[in-house]
């Protein structure tokens, strides 16, 4: 199959196949037509030939001539009453004798005709059939010896027909087939391709019901009235699968969040327990040690359970309607918040205003999910950086760290559940659930956005949160407050 073909839909694909038979079809059809009217034109001509041939020698054999001289005379009786022409139906008769003379029918002097210069065997005489051709028209020509009593030959007859009728039926019925061919390809054509969309648009519409389901529109189904053909049966099975896939989805949304809902109270009784203990002071370095160990373990456990209850409400769909929001305000309300997490030298330029829609929590949570990815990647006194640009129609905030960077074998999987990056830092020291920047993407995607991960050239990794630019919106000022003073690089270092 070439390369143009494999572009086409299959609808195009079964009509542009059904066209093409019918197309051959028809040009054999029309080949063989042709052929065998011409073969049977030039039957017919050969046999008027042989009958006009017959009728000479049978005239000539009722009044048998003694002499040259009465073979003219019969000869020019027997022509007398038969005239014909170039251009007509009936044939041109002519009669050559031995010295030269030439008796004919007609006023067209075919004997001068450069190609005629046949002449009958006076040993073997047989009859001769040729095409030749004579003042701008080609003639078949039928040639016999005239015989005297004993067996001698006397003279030469032929009959000629002009082959421009016989041709001009057969060009008639070539571009009679021709017509007739183009129309039923058309016609085949539009038929074939209407019910190729008939029968196989039910998949495009298969196509576009799947591109349309994610995790959180799985209810969708793929609608079909046709026939129970193979097409039907496909989508039967597709909307059982889907049945089976939204159950086991809703099964493990609800497994979850509920586990994650449940676990919450016993953690925090465990929590208040170990405070508890701490708070008396009658622990050896000991115990002291090993409390401090389950209290960071418990805390991050606390961590988990709380990012799986993010994202089983991002899995559940919900939702609160989006406003008009300003990505640079977010993004130095994020920073602040992120600068009490360990001591990092942080970076932020944002460059005028950002305008996009959306959910104010849920992209906060995104860009703390950021920056504490980055607090995790890097040791204290560490570099972050941060900076908010508007370009080609989107906002995108870049968080930059001075870490490690990713292995390039690791990239594509930055953003799965529970993957976790290797961090300079201790595993006591703030480490992840492997759940934020899976909550990240997920938050960019629901905002009609994404979430990509890199390695900068001098050394770090790079993330960056791409958002639509949303022009139209406009912001308060003066209701922002303290919150918009913030427009140029400022570095915090904590400790």
């Amino acid at each position: 199959m070439s390369a143009v073909t494999r572009r086409l839909s299959a609808s195009a694909r079964v009509a542009l196949a059904v066209t093409l038979v019918l197309a051959l079809g028809s040009l054999l059809l029309t080949s063989v037509g042709y052929l065998l009217l011409s073969r049977r034109l030039a039957a017919d001509l050969d046999h008027t030939l042989v009958q006009e041939s017959s009728a000479f020698v049978a005239a000539l054999q009722t009044t048998p001539s003694e002499t040259t001289a009465e073979l003219e005379e019969a000869t020019r009786a027997y022509l007398r009453g038969r005239t014909g022409g170039a251009r007509e139906s009936s044939a041109i008769l002519m009669v050559r004798f031995a010295e030269g003379k030439v008796i004919s029918n007609s006023s067209v002097p075919l004997e001068d005709a450069p190609d005629n210069s046949i002449r009958v065997d006076e040993v073997h005489p047989t009859r001769r059939f040729a095409t030749l051709s004579f003042q701008d028209e080609e003639y078949r020509v039928a040639t016999i010896p005239v015989l005297d009593a004993e067996n001698h030959v006397v003279a030469t007859f032929q009959a000629a027909l002009p082959t421009s009728p016989a041709e001009g039926v057969a060009s008639a019925l070539l571009r009679t087939l021709l017509i007739a061919s183009v129309l039923v390809t058309t016609v085949g054509a539009s038929l074939s391709a209407w019910v190729a969309r008939a029968s196989l648009g039910p998949l495009h519409q298969v196509a576009s019901t799947t591109q349309a389901i994610t995790q959180s529109s799985l209810s969708q189904r793929v609608a079909y009235d046709g026939p129970a053909d193979d097409v039907g049966l496909m989508v039967a099975a597709l909307n059982d699968m889907l049945d089976r896939l939204e159950s086991a989805f809703s099964e493990q949304k609800h497994f979850t969040a509920d586990a994650s809902h449940e676990l919450r109270t016993p953690l925090t009784i465990i929590r208040g327990h170990l405070e508890l203990m701490g708070m008396e002071g009658d622990l050896n370095p000991s115990q002291h040690e090993s409390l401090v160990l389950v209290m960071d373990e418990l805390e991050r456990m606390s961590r988990l359970v709380e990012d799986l209850l993010s994202l089983a409400r991002l899995d559940a769909g919900a939702i609160r309607p989006f406003a008009p929001l300003d990505m640079g305000e977010l993004v130095e309300e994020a920073v602040t918040r992120a600068r009490g997490l360990a001591p990092r030298e942080f970076t932020v330029q944002s460059r005028g205003p950002a305008p996009v829609r959306g959910d104010r929590d849920m992209l906060l949570q995104a860009l703390l999910n950021l920056l504490s990815n980055a607090v995790n990647a890097t040791s204290a006194g560490g570099l972050i950086d941060v900076d908010c640009v508007v370009e080609d129609g989107h906002v995108r905030v870049l968080v930059r760290d001075d870490g490690p960077g990713i292995p390039d074998s690791e990239l594509p999987r930055v953003f799965d559940r529970f993957y976790r990056a290797r961090s300079p830092r201790g595993a006591h020291e703030g480490g992840g659930s492997g759940l934020g920047l899976t909550i990240a993407a997920r938050l960019a995607l629901r905002h009609g956005g994404r979430l990509t991960a890199a390695n900068h050239e001098d050394g770090g990794a790079v993330f960056a949160l791409e958002l639509p630019l949303r022009p139209d919106v406009q912001f308060d000022v003066a209701a922002r407050g303290n919150g918009s003073k913030l427009r140029s690089v400022v570095r915090d270092r904590s400790r």
